[in-house]
């Protein structure tokens, strides 16, 4: 019976089957077994999730959605500014000093200076080379005009100064227009005219294409520019 059963498996297979011919029914045919199916070990079951994690990585990942930024808490409004800032003394002493007082420009007999009236109303004032020295109708000239400009606030004086020298030096002839703006400044100043109206500009040398004399100051005058709206004071107070 053994033997005919090992003929009836298929080729390949290497099961064994064994029967016991006392449990066969009597007066029938020896039914064939069913080869018994193998059980899966239990390795293979532990090894499955495994399988399947390594897939599922291997697989391409989803686009992830941005999500929608979060509310920003508003920080809330303090119901006075904070105190001004209360810088404490110097730990040292400090020295200060009065401001300067202008110089008393004195009149010069033999200074070779001339004034003259400009287009629109300003002044200038022609000196002799290398010299910042005014004669006494020059300078009687300089204080009428300075007087006229005094009660004039809105107004800014601008004093520009040239000198020129032989040769290629352009220190020298900087150092002398800056002595003639500072002298005219003075007159302006004992006049009673602000000092922060005044602007003097020491040219030195001035330009090729300039076909003024070259011993000048010129004293012309601009408006102050208007204060813009959106501009808003120190304390920060609109």
């Amino acid at each position: 019976m053994a033997a005919a059963l090992a003929c009836l498996q298929p080729s390949g297979a290497h099961a064994q089957v064994s029967s016991n011919l006392d449990d066969l029914p009597q007066g029938k045919p020896a039914s064939v077994a069913k080869p018994a199916t193998p059980s899966r070990p239990a390795h293979h079951a532990a090894t499955a999730p495994q399988t399947s994690k390594t897939s599922a990585s291997k697989a391409p990942a989803s686009p992830v959605k941005a999500s929608a930024p979060a509310k920003a808490t508003v920080p809330a409004v303090p119901a006075a500014p904070p105190p001004p800032v209360v810088l404490p003394p110097p730990f040292v002493p400090i020295q200060t000093h009065a401001p300067v007082p202008p110089a008393d420009i004195k009149p010069v007999a033999d200074a070779k200076t001339r004034t003259e009236i400009l287009e629109g109303g300003g002044m200038r004032i022609l000196f002799a080379p290398e010299s910042s020295d005014l004669n006494d109708d020059s300078l009687k000239s300089v204080v009428a005009y300075a007087n006229t400009l005094r009660d004039q606030p809105e107004k800014r004086i601008i004093l520009t100064g040239y000198a020129t020298l032989p040769g290629d030096d352009i220190s020298m002839p900087r150092r002398i227009s800056l002595a003639r703006a500072l002298a005219i400044r003075s007159i302006f100043i004992n006049a009673g005219v602000a000092t922060t109206r005044l602007y003097p500009r020491a040219m030195g040398r001035p330009d090729k294409n300039d076909t003024s004399p070259a011993d000048r100051l010129d004293i012309v005058t601009e408006s102050n520019p208007q204060p813009s709206e959106s501009a808003t004071p120190a304390s920060g107070t609109p």
